[in-house]
């Protein structure tokens, strides 16, 4: 619908509200109405009455752990308010984390991971998700809902804290391989574990709110993608580490571990302030590791070479954030 643009006084413009827009949401003269800024417009809310919340339900009776971390993943991320699980009250189930690299540090420490009450493992679930939280328990079913109201604010700090656990996991790794001692990784699954919640929630208000330049909201989402699959090859590199290999001797990846920090480090920069010279950097950067690879890579033994195709995977990703990150500023 279209407005005329009206000029009171001097510097003052005005527009009028639909009507029907003011009934149906009960708005008064005195009233306050949220405007928020978006590329080419302004987008208009009542905070008092912000319309239904969105409540979404879901059955787990038949579904494995990774089917079930798969749809707690997608209602959150996509918003959801209020979420009703149902569940077979007669079944048990497994530590919400038996297919996480989680589950095989305990194996090969020999943990014994029973099976618990469906009550007690959805709890483990809902704690990965911020501000979500259990509010009604049944024999069948519990009903979560969302505790806080997402703003692009608390955004901004979550995705700093990505980027900085996402720096912590390769200093971490370099700091392993340097020292001879893998005891250090088995921290990393809980960086990841982190990594993913604040990942999660960005998603969530990119969804809920948006972005206040809505040009880089697409951008935004690829590169969180793109973020959480780099933190899964580090994730892969620990679990190499820790558990599949015999021996700990990986000198001949050390300067590729080393390029990788590096690089993560220079992307970090450039994220939060974008300079030509920061870009320019970078990219010689890549180009040194690319004419080493092959040098480093014939020198490696075979263990060295699988956590080397990692290396390299984190490196390709990111290649693409670098490109991404250049693409909103235009």
């Amino acid at each position: 619908m279209k407005r005329k643009v009206i000029k009171q006084g001097h510097n003052t413009l005005t527009v009028t509200l639909p009507s029907k827009w003011v009934k149906d949401l009960n708005i008064n003269a005195g009233d306050e109405i949220e405007l928020i800024e978006k590329e080419k417009g302004i987008l208009l809310t009542s905070e008092k009455h912000d319309g239904e919340a969105k409540r979404v339900e879901f059955d787990i009776s038949d579904m494995d752990i990774p089917t079930i971390w798969k749809h707690f993943m997608s209602v959150y991320r996509e918003g959801y308010d209020e979420v009703k699980v149902k569940f077979n009250p007669k079944s048990e189930i497994e530590s919400p984390y038996k297919f996480m690299s989680e589950y095989r540090f305990d194996f090969k420490s020999k943990k014994h991971i029973g099976k618990r009450v469906m009550t007690s493992a959805l709890q483990d679930f809902v704690n990965r998700f911020i501000g979500f939280e259990i509010v009604e328990h049944s024999k069948d079913y519990v009903l979560i809902r969302d505790m806080g109201a997402p703003t692009y604010k608390e955004f901004e700090n979550s995705l700093r804290r990505v980027f900085l656990l996402f720096q912590q996991m390769a200093e971490e790794t370099l700091d392993a391989i340097e020292k001879g001692d893998p005891s250090g990784l088995e921290a990393i699954h809980d960086i990841d574990i982190n990594l993913d919640k604040f990942h999660d929630y960005c998603i969530r208000v990119l969804n809920k709110v948006g972005n206040q330049n809505g040009k880089k909201t697409h951008l935004l989402f690829s590169t969180l993608y793109i973020l959480e699959m780099a933190a899964d090859e580090f994730k892969n590199i620990a679990i190499h580490l820790t558990h599949d290999f015999n021996e700990f001797k990986f000198e001949n990846i050390k300067k590729m571990v080393k390029f990788i920090k590096e690089q993560i480090g220079n992307y970090y920069d450039l994220f939060y302030k974008f300079d030509d010279e920061k870009v320019k950097k970078i990219s010689e950067l890549d180009q040194k590791t690319y004419l080493e690879v092959p040098i480093m890579y014939k020198k490696a033994n075979e263990e060295e070479k699988e956590v080397f195709h990692h290396l390299r995977m984190i490196g390709r990703y990111i290649n693409s954030l670098m490109e991404l990150r250049i693409e909103m500023e235009y």
